[in-house]
């Protein structure tokens, strides 16, 4: 093959040496790839001006990897090609220990902490000691499936199956029983009854048993139909407001129409090149934005016309190190391993992030002199330093928050100690400063009651079957909606044709109205409050906010992703920075400039919420408390600095001129809970649109879309097939914020089937199972829907020798979309160093790019043989 041409006319070419080896692929547009071999193998890649270098072994396993900056990232195996240590470029190492049939005994990190694994005779792990020594057990059935979990707090979670391997019941750790059926002859879950006896059905009425309809506890209908290659062609949601899109050929989308309850449309078109990257997306107002590459295919620019461009810049290995946004630049280095360790602000304040071999943070530093000094082990934060305070955090056996205790020069100023139920619900808080609360929650681990040891009045609250909040502490009904609030006490609230809150009429007579305006892409753009005053928004291209003008005083945003970092007026201006890698408040510098910049210090609780702000001297210039659902309810500050500090829940800022908090791509309301405007990422957020999160004492939200745990990041145990309808979704195809992190080209995927086959063929499951965390484990028993595949050309060729037993072959994929296990399953994947990527039903032929044959030693054999039918999408 020497060229291929896409359905739209797209043309890649290929280029071989003498023997058949691939030596350059020619994209459509972006630069060309060039591959240089070594004694068989291949010793070089180059693109642009970056060159990646690899040594090898006599059997061609890479011993040596060298990045475009120099840096080398070194690999030891045993006789049996097996890896045995990878030493990173600060001189860390990660230590693989296997037994004799293959299977990892012990992992050491490159922070120096050990996971150790055990098995049965049948080679099933029964147990996995974390780095902490918790221990976490796994019973098996007979055929080979996972009945009990046993935690490291001895509490168990339970399951039950069908003759097929289909999860069928699930006790969780309070014995309570969630059960699915199954649709006859389909195994795909039809009806999930939760433990108060509610349900949700599922239908899939159509050939390709793609999902078609949802019905809510409440009896409201969610419908989807597809087009015959399986993309949604249009979506009709329980309030009735219905989406429709149309695609080009290859699968790109082209056009997305809202229909509102009114008969109006907000129709969305996206102009795109050959390579299917967007180019112009035009607005249903008519404004159009546009993006723009450079040769490699990184995005470089994005202009929606208005006086905000964003420009994006970025070094060999494709990482950010410039970022323009109107006003304001933001500057990027990074350390030997990739690390971020230098940002400079707008202002020219600058951070340094100082990170332990292993790559534990140590400490930052502001311009020049130490913010703060923090220490970890194995992965979790001990002791932390803030000016003159210094925090101590301890942990139970499954990683939460167990106490925060804060002192002043070893003397102790406050404590707040956390205790958690058998499922992992916030039980109770012990508080010095506040007292102590107690929770109470519902069947469904939904919150029914907080009780407050002081003077806070209790909260009480219900959820209507559907899961939306009622709060009782408010005298009068409820009424409830496709999931839209229409009253709740005193309140009444009003929607337009596209279920976004336009207005609120509340006290007698309903005569104090608050009204709501937005644009065409559902942004909130204007607010009219009860005094007559207003209140106006602006955002850039990616949606964030950049301006709020409240009484003809602007106050302009400047991000980091979706991180807001700087806001900036006429008499202030402040940056906030956060621990890195989360949304979790670390400091505020108040003023502009690195002489300017004063720090303060955010103290927060186990959810990341700031409960107090210190100066460098340790004392409280702010602090609050809040209700359960985040209204502010007692506000303390210092009477010699008035300070404001507007940051709430992760990711949400307070707009003190409206009471709502700013959540990113919507508007949370904390007095009822719930959102102002449906979740624009529809289904993939949950069943309800307006819904914060199922519970806002263990859950967030940063982004105002979908909601994860608020202690350790998103991780989301999956057991079964519990929710069908988190798969399904619309990929518009947007370009994202461009971010310091790096991401994979390739999957990879070791199999015995010769490449002819695959090539014409492709990969098909091996059965209708749709539990990842039985795959994960045992891909046969049951027979799984998903197919496995890595971001690790190593993990890769370990698979297809099985573990150096047998010739195979490594086939190279384009990056599909699929489930990350680690990040699926969290603690329950036992098998972390396989950076598992499963993808569900099939891998099309298109999409195999080529293979290489590895023999029984790890040794790839003669050279890769490019698919012929493969169409690469850039």
């Amino acid at each position: 093959l020497v060229a291929e041409q896409d359905p739209l006319g797209a043309v890649t070419e290929y280029r071989y040496d003498e023997v058949g080896r691939l030596v350059a692929l020619i994209p459509p547009q972006d630069e060309p790839t060039a591959y240089e071999y070594r004694n068989g193998f291949l010793h070089a890649r180059y693109r642009g001006q970056a060159v990646w270098k690899y040594q090898r072994n006599a059997q061609g396993d890479v011993i040596e990897a060298t990045a475009p900056d120099g840096n080398i990232t070194h690999y030891h195996y045993d006789d049996k090609g097996q890896l045995l240590s990878i030493r990173y470029p600060d001189t860390s190492r990660h230590v693989f220990a296997w037994n004799g049939l293959g299977q990892l005994l012990e992992e050491t990190l490159p922070d120096g902490s050990q996971r150790r694994f055990s098995y049965d005779a049948l080679g099933r792990r029964i147990t996995r000691q974390d780095e902490h020594g918790a221990l976490t057990r796994y019973q098996w059935d007979a055929v080979g499936r996972l009945v009990q979990a046993t935690l490291p707090t001895g509490a168990s979670r339970g399951f039950s199956y069908n003759a097929y391997g289909k999860i069928t019941a699930e006790r969780d750790e309070l014995g309570r029983v969630t059960r699915y059926e199954y649709a006859d002859d389909l195994h795909r879950v039809s009806r999930r009854i939760n433990p108060d006896g509610t349900q949700l059905q599922y239908r899939y009425d159509n050939a390709q048993l793609l999902l078609t309809d949802i019905e809510n506890e409440a009896g409201e209908h969610y419908r989807l139909d597809y087009t015959p290659g399986g993309l949604i062609r249009q979506e009709t949601g329980f309030d009735g407001r219905r989406t429709a899109y149309s695609y080009d050929f290859n699968g790109n989308l082209l056009e997305k129409t809202e229909f509102g309850d009114d008969g109006s449309r907000l129709i969305t078109a996206y102009e795109r090149d050959s390579v299917g990257r967007l180019l112009v997306k035009t607005l249903p107002d008519g404004i159009q934005v546009k993006y723009r590459y450079d040769s490699l295919g990184r995005l470089v620019s994005v202009d929606d016309g208005h006086d905000h461009p964003l420009e994006f810049e970025y070094d060999q290995q494709d990482r950010l190190i410039t970022e323009h946004q109107g006003w304001g630049t933001l500057r990027y280095r990074y350390d030997a391993c990739g690390r971020l360790n230098h940002l400079r602000l707008p202002d020219n304040s600058k951070l340094d992030y100082h990170h332990a071999k292993g790559g534990a943070l140590t400490g930052i530093g502001l311009n020049g002199a130490r913010l703060t000094t923090h220490q970890f082990a194995f992965g979790r934060e001990l002791q932390r330093q803030q000016g003159q305070l210094t925090s101590e955090y301890s942990y139970d056996d499954q990683g939460r928050l167990k106490a925060h205790a804060v002192s002043q020069q070893k003397q102790a100023l406050y404590r707040r100690d956390y205790a958690y139920s058998a499922n992992g619900n916030l039980d109770h808080i012990a508080d010095t400063r506040h007292g102590q609360r107690s929770y109470q929650y519902d069947a469904l681990n939904r919150l029914t009651r907080v009780r407050h040891s002081r003077d806070q009045p209790p909260e009480s609250f219900a959820h209507d079957p559907a899961g939306n909040l009622l709060v009782q502490d408010r005298p009068g009904p409820a009424t409830i909606k496709g999931n839209r609030l229409l009253m709740q006490g005193d309140c009444h609230f009003d929607y337009d044709a596209f279920g976004n809150l336009i207005r609120e009429r509340r006290g007698t007579g309903q005569k104090l109205v608050t009204e709501y305006r937005y644009d065409g892409q559902h942004r909130l753009i204007g607010v009219t409050l009860p005094d007559s005053r207003r209140v106006s928004y602006r955002y850039d291209a990616f949606g964030r906010r950049i301006s709020k003008t409240v009484d003809g005083k602007t106050t302009e945003f400047f991000w980091q992703g979706d991180h807001l970092v700087v806001e900036h007026s006429q008499d202030h201006h402040r940056s906030y920075i956060y621990e890195p890698g989360s949304f979790r408040p670390l400091a505020m510098l108040d003023g502009q400039g690195p002489r300017q910049a004063c720090p303060f210090y955010y103290q927060l609780d186990h959810l990341g919420t700031p409960q107090e702000l210190t100066d460098y001297s340790g004392d409280i210039i702010w602090a609050a408390r809040y209700t359960a659902y985040g209204r502010l309810t007692r506000l303390n500050r210092d009477t010699h600095q008035v300070l404001d500090q507007p940051l709430r829940f992760q990711g949400q800022y307070f707009d003190a001129e409206t009471g709502l908090h700013y959540n990113r791509h919507r508007y949370y309301n904390p007095d009822i809970g719930r959102y102002l405007t449906p979740d624009p990422s529809k289904l993939a957020g949950g069943l309800n649109g307006y819904q914060y999160t199922r519970n806002p004492t263990g859950w967030v939200d940063p982004l105002g879309l979908s909601d994860c745990p608020g202690g350790d990041g998103c991780k989301k145990p999956s057991f079964g097939d519990e929710d069908p309808a988190g798969k399904v979704g619309v990929d518009e195809g947007e370009a994202t914020t461009p971010s310091p992190k790096r991401e994979e080209d390739y999957l990879y995927r070791g199999d015995e089937r010769e490449p002819n086959d695959v090539f014409q063929n492709g990969f098909k499951s091996k059965g209708k199972s749709n539990d990842l965390l039985l795959h994960s484990i045992d891909s046969e028993h049951p027979p799984s829907n998903f197919i496995s595949t890595s971001p690790s050309r190593d993990v890769g060729k370990l698979f297809a020798t099985a573990y150096h037993t047998k010739v195979g072959y490594l086939y190279t994929l384009k990056k599909i979309d699929g489930y990350d296990l680690q990040k699926e399953l969290g603690k329950a994947y036992l098998f972390g160093s396989e950076k598992e990527i499963a993808i569900a039903n099939r891998i099309d032929n298109t999409d195999v790019l080529g293979a290489t044959l590895i023999i029984d030693d790890g040794r790839e054999f003669g050279y890769s043989i490019p698919n012929p039918y493969r169409i690469i999408n850039k």
